[in-house]
């Protein structure tokens, strides 16, 4: 991919888009730890008492599994809440859309490659590889990840 077949994202649009996917993800986890609540306290003991218990331990190990999964998605919400819109970013850091000749990242939070009505988006968080990388660099740097070379486009 060159430079030039990249388009400026709106950050807005970017930030709007992930409370989107966040929201899908939540509602189709309540759902379907819903239906395992439901079907976990519909379950009538059965004449096989150890197969029943046995069934009802990882009935119960899945609803652990899926409130873990919930609540990863309400911590990656109140994060992304806290992204100010009207901040202008100098250099990379929390909340910054940055821009590079390898594609487009919003440092917030981890849910990877998102849609939006610009293109292709990566949000990634700090914490990660490159986030590390790009923190606190500037438009015209380049970074290294993985052997890689990546410049930056444009910070906002």
């Amino acid at each position: 991919m060159n430079s030039t077949d990249l388009r400026p994202m709106d950050k807005a649009a970017v930030v709007a888009q992930l409370h989107t996917v966040l929201e899908q993800r939540a509602a189709a986890l309540q759902a379907e730890l819903s239906a395992t609540l439901e079907a976990r306290n519909s379950d009538t003991k059965s004449s096989a008492g150890d197969k029943h218990e046995v069934g009802r331990a990882m009935v119960q190990q899945e609803l652990g599994q899926l409130e873990g999964r919930l609540a990863g998605i309400r911590s990656m919400q109140q994060e992304l809440a806290r992204v100010t819109m009207d901040r202008v970013h100098e250099q990379v850091g929390f909340g910054s859309l940055v821009t590079t000749d390898q594609g487009t990242y919003f440092i917030a939070i981890g849910l990877g490659a998102v849609d939006t009505t610009d293109g292709t988006c990566f949000a990634i968080s700090l914490a990660s590889p490159i986030g590390q990388a790009l923190r606190g660099k500037r438009t015209g740097e380049v970074v290294t990840v993985n052997g890689r070379a990546i410049r930056i486009l444009g910070v906002s």
